[in-house]
């Protein structure tokens, strides 16, 4: 059994937009607790944004479609509506 703080692989995390927003609002609350004085809480912070940088950026996850999805996005070509006549 693997032990993992957050499910990398999940598909919330495909798009790239939601990984760069995640990573940056927690590099930015890092700042604000520092800014702030909490020595403890900005580096449980600076380490949950390289925990969390390397899981979505580094570890290798894929950024393509989901398996099993196939051309499911892309229209039928005019030829492939027609029904089959079972010859």
């Amino acid at each position: 059994m693997r032990w993992a703080l957050i499910d990398f692989s999940h598909p919330f995390f495909r798009p790239m937009i939601r990984r760069i927003a995640i990573v940056g609002l927690l590099a930015v609350w890092t700042v604000v607790e520092f800014l702030a004085g909490s020595t403890g809480w900005s580096t449980f912070f600076l380490l949950l944004t390289v925990y969390v940088g390397w899981g979505l950026f580094i570890s290798g996850q894929a950024d393509g479609p989901l398996p099993g999805t196939g051309d499911a996005d892309q229209p039928a070509s005019s030829g492939d509506n027609k029904p089959d006549d079972g010859k």
